[in-house]
Formats: structure tokens, sequence, C-alpha cells
């Protein structure tokens, strides 16, 4: 009994741990056949370079983009102009206010604290608002058609970015980008 307990703990744990990856969505124009391209090249500047230098980002999304698209079978070429796919990033960080009402007994925190949010227990409580300020960042994946100069793929990712996922932002990004390129067609 205690054996099925701690292990269905545990499967919990590790659900909400995936369940708190990266929101992905995809998007392919209607009627392109993505097979159809062979070479791929980097726009420059990139979306995500700024003050005319290469950031960190890039680098690692570069790294990772290109690692997927030659698994899918195109090649890569440093000359743009030989391409027929050029590649383009954009990322995007949003500050939002959260908040949301929660139970308080009028005495003041006790051991009853794991009510807060779920029901009104008794008439001796309140509510009050908690207030946080939440990081959101975005970051997209263009795939552009050369010839016609016209995005024929987009991937983008959302997240809430916490001070782990900033010391760890080459991993994240990285499995990011796998999971946006696993619904390529």
């Amino acid at each position: 009994m205690i054996r099925n307990i701690v292990t269905a703990i545990l499967l919990l744990v590790f659900l909400s741990a995936c369940a708190t990856g990266a929101r992905i969505e995809t998007m392919q124009a209607p009627g392109v056949d993505l097979s159809s391209y062979e070479r791929f090249a980097f726009v420059d500047p990139l979306g995500t370079d700024r003050a005319g230098y290469a950031s960190l980002i890039s680098r690692q999304l570069k790294f990772s983009t290109r690692r997927e698209l030659e698994e899918l079978g195109l090649t890569f070429v440093e000359d743009a102009t030989t391409a027929d796919l050029l590649v383009n990033f954009h990322a995007h960080l949003d500050e939002r206010i959260r908040t949301r009402e929660v139970m308080e007994p009028y005495m003041g925190p006790t051991f009853y604290d794991y009510r807060y949010g779920f029901y009104s227990p008794w008439p001796a409580y309140g509510t009050r608002t908690e207030v946080d300020q939440v990081t959101e960042g975005t970051l997209v994946v263009d795939l552009i058609d050369a010839e016609r100069n016209e995005m024929v793929w987009e991937g983008s990712a959302r997240n809430t970015v916490t001070e782990r996922t900033r010391r760890n932002a080459a991993s994240l990004i990285d499995e990011t980008v796998a999971r946006m390129f696993e619904s390529f067609p």
C-alpha cells in the first residue's frame, strides 16, 4: 500500500515537471511542400542579434536548428544566395502581473495554509490577493522561401522564465528547438 502511494507521488512529481516545459506551436504555409527544399542558410543579421554582434542565444539557436534541419536531410550552406530556405529567429521577454485570491484566517497564518485557494472552510476566514511578477519568454524560428521571400514554416515556444531557466538556457533552447521540429512535416 505504501509502495503504491510513493509510486503515485513520484509519478505526479515527474508529470508536473514535464508539464512545465515550453508550450510549442508550429504553423506551415498552405500548399507548400517543405520536402522540396534542399539547402538552408541563416539570415544576416538574425533577429536575435542586437547591437551589431552575434549573441550567445543566437549561437545556440544556430547550432540547435542546424542540427535539426540536417537530421531532416537539408544541407547547410554558408552563402545565403545559394540557399533555397532561410532561417531566422526572434526572442522576446514579457513581464506579466499574475494575481490570485487566497483564503486566509483572520487570526493569522496557521498550519491550515494548505487550504488557501481551494475552499472556504469557516466564516473566520477572509481572502487576500497575492500579486506576482512573472517573466514569460517567447522564442520563434522562421523558415523562409529564399526565392519568394515568404515565410513557409514557423515554430514558436512560450515558457515562464525563472532563474533556473536562465542558468540552463543553452540546454533548454536545444530541447525546445528539438521539440519544435518534431512536428516538422
